[in-house]
């Protein structure tokens, strides 16, 4: 009854629409879904060959439109109804505010047709590909049948989908891998699963799961568990993809192992005359039967100790005996059932363990920041307070509540810190007290306690010169120069707008041996949110601080001083001519934190460009006064004309002058 009356509802909505509106679809071409899906050489580019067009496109939708994360946004994954390479595809409608397109009316097994530009969500190269509904003016979905069939999940295994050469012709579809074991967690709540043919991860691209994340709750399974999992595939940049379930029907668990949680040692930072206890809780649907503290000294073999607990605790407890100074200690915890279920902690130890270095003399920063070979990237020292000395490379006045640390001009000697309530300047050597945090891939110091000036003045060290290869995504050492300040010297700007048709203030430079990108972090750089870096643009030395996030390593030069030699590498470009007024569609939209805004001008004339919220109020002003003839840009970063940032809402955009009236609508999305 519930699907005939939304049908009813749909139908009259769509004899409520101009007929106009209709006519749009017949204008563009229909491809199928594995054209727009298909690329020939997937481990070198995965841009849809459509890209940029606006087409037409067939499926039978696979979700609800409200299920996926995707902020103040619509989406649903469709199908060919096949499930052959190439037959999955991702539908997204960005203004949720855009009346008459009709795709909120779509349901799971419904045959649609949708209008829109075929688009690609990336980072670092690689992404998804999607088809952006036509919004402005909206072109209504078209329903042809209802309550279809659809297929059942393509069976993989998680090496298929463990790099992007096999893994691009399964992406966007629901695939299903079987008798695999959860070996350990990622970043932005991921689980790493793996059937013995590589790597893939769990993710939380669905409502059901994100929002027990958001509430503080990790629904994966934990390490050691068997499993077979169904979901949707997504390119998550990494190099596997992720699959995604919808609820906890796609997670079919195979076996139920111990949880060990809360592993903490005491002390956190030993020293030569220290034992070092190290607790753990493990909990098990029957019982505990056994519980071993695992651990390595200097590279030598294993040694294992039996932990203990109390009758009713399920806090188990063991010790390193202590060790001679300089000493480099690994260790893990082993746990099995009644029914010998097994699991560990961390999960894969060829990739990382727990670990620590004894310092009598105290710790060094690359103490804290050297992975010792293991690919995981997280601190030994992670979650400890540890007191560090070194040179301060950046100060608070380059951005606000932060600043950089560095002990000796070489890898693995640099270091964040996150103080609100400290200001040390820059060149004074420091003493530093604090907790050891990752932030987002990125070790830091947090909850300063103390900040000491040993040597005012001691000077800062010369950046380290590095190739952009080495440091960029991938790179031998991107992880070693973490937090460190380096130079690059001979680069060429190769992508000036790497998230396009968004703009972060992001550029690609390259000195032949591989892509880095730079960023905008620093009050005093803007990157190029001002477009003051073109393709092809030579710049003769670039110097920052090496850097990590959203999937790229990056270059952050603390101000305009750090872009040495910059020239154009493309002469006398024509300028933009502008036969009428207009005002274009701000991009991207939604947009957070920038957005930018373009209008034309066919001659010299006194114009306004102002913002407004939904009550019709002025609440920023862009420009004011005679614009030359052109193209012209602007950008607004969501803040009112006080500098207030505004919250997440419908805006307005107005171009005003004489017999000049043109207003569009955007979206700023927190």
């Amino acid at each position: 009854m519930q699907r005939k009356f939304t049908m009813f509802v749909f139908l009259v909505v769509l004899l409520m629409l101009p007929l106009t509106g209709w006519s749009q679809t017949a204008s563009y071409d229909t491809v199928s879904i594995h054209d727009l899906q298909y690329v020939p050489n997937p481990d070198s580019s995965d841009r849809s060959l459509y890209y940029g067009d606006t087409v037409v496109v067939k499926g039978y939708v696979m979700t609800g439109v409200r299920e996926i994360y995707v902020g103040a946004r619509w989406a649903c994954y469709i199908t060919d109804g096949t499930v052959d390479p190439w037959s999955g595809f991702f539908i997204l409608q960005n203004d949720s505010f855009a009346v008459n397109t009709l795709f909120g009316f779509v349901q799971e097994g419904d045959e649609v047709y949708f209008t829109g530009v075929v688009d690609e969500y990336n980072s670092g190269g690689y992404g998804f590909t999607q088809l952006a509904l036509l919004t402005n003016p909206p072109v209504p979905v078209t329903v042809v049948s209802v309550g279809n069939t659809l297929p059942g999940p393509k069976v993989l295994t998680t090496g298929e989908l463990s790099t992007h050469a096999t893994g691009e012709q399964w992406e966007n579809m629901r695939v299903k891998v079987e008798n695999v074991v959860v070996t350990g967690t990622a970043g932005s709540n991921q689980a790493i699963i793996d059937d013995g043919s590589g790597a893939c991860s769990i993710d939380d691209y669905f409502w059901y799961f994100r929002s027990q994340f958001n509430n503080g709750l990790n629904p994966w399974p934990v390490a050691g568990t068997q499993l077979n999992l169904t979901g949707f595939s997504r390119d998550i940049f990494e190099p596997y993809f992720s699959i995604n379930p919808r609820d906890d029907s796609d997670i079919d668990i195979q076996t139920n192992p111990p949880v060990i949680t809360g592993m903490y040692r005491t002390p956190g930072v030993p020293h030569s005359s220290d034992n070092v206890t190290v607790k753990a809780s493990i909990v098990d649907n029957g019982n505990v039967q056994e519980a071993k503290l695992i651990y390595s000294v200097d590279w030598g073999p294993f040694n294992e100790v039996t932990m203990t607990s109390g009758l009713l605790s399920d806090t188990f407890a063991a010790a390193i005996p202590m060790q001679p100074n300089n000493s480099y200690v690994r260790y893990f915890v082993w746990a099995q059932d009644n029914v010998g279920d097994v699991s560990q902690s961390p999960g894969d130890t060829s990739k990382s363990v727990y670990s620590y270095v004894i310092r009598d003399g105290g710790l060094s920063i690359k103490d804290v920041q050297y992975t010792h070979g293991y690919s995981g990237d997280i601190s030994p020292f992670n979650h400890y307070s540890v007191t560090l000395e070194g040179v301060v490379t950046t100060d608070p006045t380059d951005w606000v509540n932060n600043f950089y640390i560095e002990s000796k001009d070489s890898a693995w000697y640099g270091m964040w810190v996150y103080d609100p309530n400290h200001a040390p300047t820059k060149g004074d050597w420091i003493s530093v007290t604090g907790e050891v945090s990752e932030n987002y891939g990125v070790t830091r110091m947090q909850d300063i306690t103390d900040l000491t000036v040993v040597t005012p003045g001691y000077g800062v060290f010369d950046p380290v010169l590095v190739t952009t290869g080495e440091i960029g995504t991938g790179g031998v050492n991107a992880e070693a120069y973490e937090d460190v300040l380096i130079k690059v010297v001979n680069v060429t700007v190769t992508n000036p707008f790497p998230d396009a048709p968004g703009n972060y203030g992001e550029f690609t430079i390259d000195d032949g041996s591989g892509g880095v990108r730079v960023d905008d972090a620093f009050s005093a750089f803007n990157g190029n949110l001002d477009s003051s870096f073109a393709l092809n643009d030579v710049i003769q030395e670039l110097r920052g601080v090496h850097y990590y996030s959203f999937s790229n390593y990056k270059i952050l030069p603390r101000d305009s001083n750090d872009v040495i030699g910059h020239t154009s590498g493309i002469e006398d470009q024509p300028v933009p001519v502008a036969t009428n007024f207009a005002l274009e569609q701000n991009y991207p939209n939604p947009f957070n934190p920038v957005t930018t805004i373009r209008y034309s001008v066919p001659k010299a004339a006194p114009v306004t460009i102002a913002v407004y919220d939904i009550l019709g109020q002025k609440i920023r002003t862009l420009f004011s006064g005679t614009a030359a003839p052109g193209v012209h840009e602007l950008q607004w970063n969501g803040r009112n004309d006080a500098g207030v940032q505004m919250s997440s809402g419908i805006y307005f955009y107005h171009l005003k002058g004489k017999d000049i009236n043109l207003t569009r609508k955007m979206i700023l999305m927190k």
